[in-house]
């Protein structure tokens, strides 16, 4: 087992994306709070045109008829950002491996929009919300993660 190279772990919901960093394997794990990224007012879909509308039932707004709702819309464009920020530092060798923990439905947007740079470094994945974990708390959800591999 290879003990060097930095791991980078991707913390991520639809809101906000935290990045941690394991210099070496077992290692201190901790947050690279430079790479935090927040959805902003950009990831929101521009106002359209259109004949029918439809209430959300998560709140007050409105959205056309068969249209995704705009808060998903949001979190989906948010979640592409972050997957995208991943190329340069990638293909620059910044970190040798990726795991990234974010609940499913994020998972499944971060895997798919991936650039294929990072995409060739992912070691695993925990399909649970810990956007909001300490660093000592990622520490130990990386070490179970790679227990069960």
């Amino acid at each position: 087992m290879d003990v060097t190279g930095t791991t980078w772990i991707l913390v991520a919901d639809g809101d906000q994306a935290r990045i941690f960093e394991e210099r070496q394997r077992a290692g201190e794990v901790r947050e690279v709070v430079a790479r935090h990224m927040g959805r902003t007012g950009g990831d929101y879909p521009k106002a359209a045109a259109h004949g029918a509308t439809v209430h959300d039932r998560a709140g007050h707004g409105q959205h056309g008829a068969g249209e995704r709702a705009p808060h998903e819309e949001a979190e989906d464009r948010f979640l592409e950002r972050v997957a995208e920020s991943l190329a340069e530092p990638a293909r620059g060798g910044v970190f040798q491996g990726l795991v990234i923990m974010a609940p499913p439905r994020a998972l499944g947007v971060l895997r798919q929009a991936l650039p294929k740079p990072a995409q060739a470094l992912v070691e695993g994945s925990d399909p649970h919300e810990c956007v909001r974990e300490t660093a000592e708390d990622i520490r130990h959800r990386l070490r179970h993660l790679r227990a069960k591999a």
